[in-house]
């Protein structure tokens, strides 16, 4: 049996054990440190470790959240952002079962199809990197003392995404954890999103998102460990380095890339996908949690924990939801992507020390921030 298979029966072995013992434990406990408590207020941590999510007490203003209503109605009905990232991710239909992958990776065209109609019944319109209100959210955000969730110092707002579906569509309503994918490069196990419904989601309503707090399972996706993974694919390649050391994702030469994602290392984390993924479905559908929210209202939870959305039964309007991605920074040699799908990104940083915003006329600059400003690559 090769060392691999070995790995992955042990994993499993630990993972079941682990799963089993949270089921019989009277008292929720902590069984490991958290590399969220460097990024979160400790304060703010425990609500996001218990509850799954942080009440931020904040909401945009009536006036925004029109705006935003306004803006996403305009544009095409039926447009499908998601697709777009497929073709860099076929591998990721291992996760639902080899014969699934097998077929995606044999047939890509077909593949491609049946990911645009997944997505197509799933929502009325799935729009990415409109970017018009990441600056006009953080400006109400800062003016209501966002910083305070913070111990970290910085954090890139990487890209936005808008949502919206009718009772017709189903939205993602089965339990997954967000998969790092190529096109965005630079992901982590606690990358957070800024989450508001622009409209109630409630009990009558439906379309609440369902979250499993970190407290109820030990089965987390040890995500970090993918950015140690790039370096040691990379950083031994000068051709893909800046003048600084840093890898940069655009220097990466196709064949490099394929070759990382059919390495055994990165196999075996997608492998740990599917059996967190598995074990979650089995074992924690009972655990996740869901609460009303008022249309504007600002939450915060990291995508990287296992989450689902209601199906929404609202008959007088569209579920929507807008979200912006916050990237926490680490101490790894790797440097962020600029573009995406043609149109810029990762060019917000927010610095919770001085409550202040900036704006880049090109991605975040990991090079120019001081190392003691960045969070220890920790790997659980």
């Amino acid at each position: 049996m090769g060392i691999t298979k070995i790995y992955l029966k042990v994993e499993n072995i630990v993972w079941t054990c682990l799963i089993i013992f949270s089921k019989i434990s009277p008292v929720c406990k902590r069984t490991r440190k958290n590399n969220m408590n460097n990024i979160l207020n400790e304060r703010y941590f425990d609500e996001y470790f218990f509850e799954g999510y942080i009440d931020t007490g904040i909401s945009l203003s009536t006036s925004l959240v029109e705006e935003m209503q306004q803006h996403y109605k305009n544009l095409e009905e039926g447009r499908n952002d998601y697709p777009q990232y497929f073709k860099e991710n076929e591998h990721q239909a291992y996760l639902e079962g080899k014969v699934t992958g097998t077929i995606f990776n044999m047939m890509p065209r077909f593949a491609e199809k049946m990911v645009t109609k997944l997505y197509d019944d799933a929502y009325n319109k799935a729009a990415h990197l409109e970017l018009i209100y990441i600056e006009k959210v953080f400006e109400e955000l800062l003016q209501q003392d966002f910083k305070r969730f913070f111990e970290t110092r910085y954090i890139v707002a990487s890209y936005d995404i808008y949502l919206g579906n009718s009772r017709e569509r189903r939205s993602f309503t089965d339990i997954h954890s967000d998969v790092p994918n190529f096109h965005h490069f630079y992901e982590t196990e606690n990358d957070i999103t800024v989450y508001i419904p622009l409209v109630d989601v409630n009990e009558e309503n439906g379309g609440r998102l369902s979250i499993l707090p970190e407290c109820k399972s030990n089965l987390k996706v040890p995500g970090n460990l993918l950015l140690k993974l790039y370096e040691d694919a990379f950083l031994d390649k000068p051709d893909c380095l800046d003048e600084n050391g840093y890898i940069v994702p655009e220097k990466i030469k196709d064949k490099d890339l394929q070759a990382f994602i059919k390495s055994a290392s990165y196999k075996e984390l997608l492998q740990i996908y599917k059996t967190s993924t598995a074990l979650v479905r089995k074992y924690h559908r009972d655990s996740f949690i869901k609460s009303d929210w008022n249309a504007g209202k600002v939450v915060l939870f990291n995508n990287k924990t296992f989450h689902a959305a209601e199906t929404w039964t609202g008959d007088d309007y569209n579920r929507e939801i807008y979200m912006i991605r916050l990237l926490p920074v680490y101490d790894t040699k790797i440097q962020l992507k600029s573009t995406l799908h043609g149109k810029p990104f990762n060019r917000y940083l927010i610095d919770t020390h001085t409550n202040e915003f900036h704006k880049f006329d090109n991605s975040v600059d990991f090079s120019k921030i001081a190392d003691e400003h960045k969070l220890p690559l920790t790997v659980h």
